[in-house]
């Protein structure tokens, strides 16, 4: 408010308040002090509401308005008043009522124009079919613009009835509105048809004043389901199954120990189910029997790593491992390393020649192992087997070394290609 505003106010004031240059009651001087604070927020708020256009006012700008329009309320005591402070303050009281309903009413004729836009408009590049999900009230109207370089699908459905309600197939351009009847989440799917720009643009026309701010948040998530479910969409998966409950856990002696007591080599033998492809395990070695804590686990950790894998978009099964989903989670979990321990390890898929292995009739470099999977004075590591069609694959344990005995501990998981479903489930914050 200027400094000549407020001067003119203080001497209104005065004038219709000469009282304040005397002695006056407590009830008479709390009136004054809040007939002051009214006329002058009133003044202010009258000068606002002459000067403003309220079509240019954002959604916040006219609900912050309209509240304080509420809010707006003036009464007096007339205890102590004369007649003539009396007439002041029902004037005050009138023209507060007055203002209050024209800021309401203007905030009101707003609500028809006013318009909320919950998506980013103009060009947009589709490579897949996306999803806009809006909540509306009832009474709401939902406006969507489209246009595509191409012909596209669009449907439009109410997620919470689960009804598809309108649906446009191999059209380019699509402008549509539609006045909802229930309170829901309303859903916008755009299938580009290929990749291709398009633009968009999606509003709703409001009812009411509360919902003037802006658009009402939505959580997305994305929910296992079955098949059939609304909204199901099949992925490719995998299934982890633990190839024995308990880690492996044996001794491997030194080679000179070996000779007396003992044996410096060790078989595991891994059952291999119908369907699976590949086969992941975890081996960690040691100079001490001691610090088994840590195994038991890697099951359940390639678990935890594979929620979060899928859940971050990643392609979920692949038929090219170089970079695929399987080295991802085996690189999630590796073992901790003991520098001063290693041994080999050698893959067969005979069991003849893993006898051989086993008895120690035959050294490993005179049975025919699968040499692209086996390794040589390897460390705790992770690694993985493809099946290649057998039914079992034998690991053997080896320790070279002369006077130190090893102390293994392997677990392994067999993989088996799966469908898994998933729906996006939408619900209000």
């Amino acid at each position: 408010m200027s400094i000549m505003r407020k001067q003119a106010l203080l001497s209104l004031i005065i004038v219709v308040f000469p009282s304040l240059c005397g002695c006056v009651s407590e009830t008479a001087k709390q009136t004054i002090e809040d007939y002051n604070r009214m006329l002058e927020k009133a003044g202010t708020l009258e000068q606002l509401v002459q000067t403003t256009d309220f079509a240019v006012l954002s959604g916040e700008e006219i609900a912050a308005l309209y509240n304080t329009a509420n809010e707006l309320y003036y009464d007096y005591n007339p205890m102590d008043l004369n007649e003539e402070q009396k007439t002041a303050c029902e004037e005050l009281k009138r023209r507060v009522g007055i203002l209050r309903m024209e800021i309401t009413s203007k905030a009101k004729e707003q609500i028809p124009n006013f318009k909320i836009t919950p998506w980013t408009t103009g060009d947009k590049l589709f490579e897949k079919t996306e999803v806009f999900p809006v909540y509306l009230k009832r009474g709401e109207t939902l406006r969507w613009t489209f246009r595509a370089q191409k012909s596209m699908n669009v449907k439009v459905s109410d997620y919470n009835s689960r009804s598809t309600l309108k649906t446009f197939a191999g059209k380019s351009v699509v402008k549509d509105s539609l006045a909802v009847e229930h309170d829901a989440i309303y859903l916008i799917e755009v299938n580009p048809l290929g990749i291709q720009y398009i633009d968009m643009d999606i509003n709703y026309k409001i009812h009411e004043m509360s919902r003037l701010t802006s658009a009402t948040p939505i959580k997305i998530e994305q929910v296992e389901c079955r098949k059939g479910d609304y909204g199901a969409v099949a992925v490719a998966g995998v299934s982890m199954r633990k190839a024995f409950e308990e880690p492996r856990k044996f001794t491997l002696r030194g080679q000179l120990k070996a000779a007396f007591s003992g044996a410096a080599q060790a078989l595991v033998a891994v059952q291999i189910p119908a369907g699976a492809t590949d086969v992941l395990y975890s081996m960690r070695i040691d100079t001490s029997e001691s610090g088994r804590s840590e195994d038991g686990k890697f099951h359940d950790n390639l678990n935890t790593s594979y929620k979060k894998v899928r859940f971050l978009g990643m392609p979920l099964y692949e038929k090219t491992y170089s970079s695929g989903l399987l080295n991802t989670l085996l690189d999630e979990n590796r073992p901790i390393r003991n520098e001063d321990a290693y041994c080999n390890m050698y893959v067969f898929r005979n069991q003849s020649l893993a006898k051989q292995f086993q008895d120690g009739t035959k050294m490993a470099s005179e049975l025919n192992y699968d040499v692209d999977y086996s390794t040589l004075g390897t460390q705790s590591c992770n690694g993985r087997i493809p099946v290649n069609g057998s039914k079992t694959i034998y690991l053997g344990f080896e320790n070279e070394r002369v006077r130190y005995a090893n102390y293994l501990w392997v677990e392994v998981e067999v993989i088996v290609p799966t469908t898994m479903y998933y729906t996006t489930k939408y619900t209000v914050e």
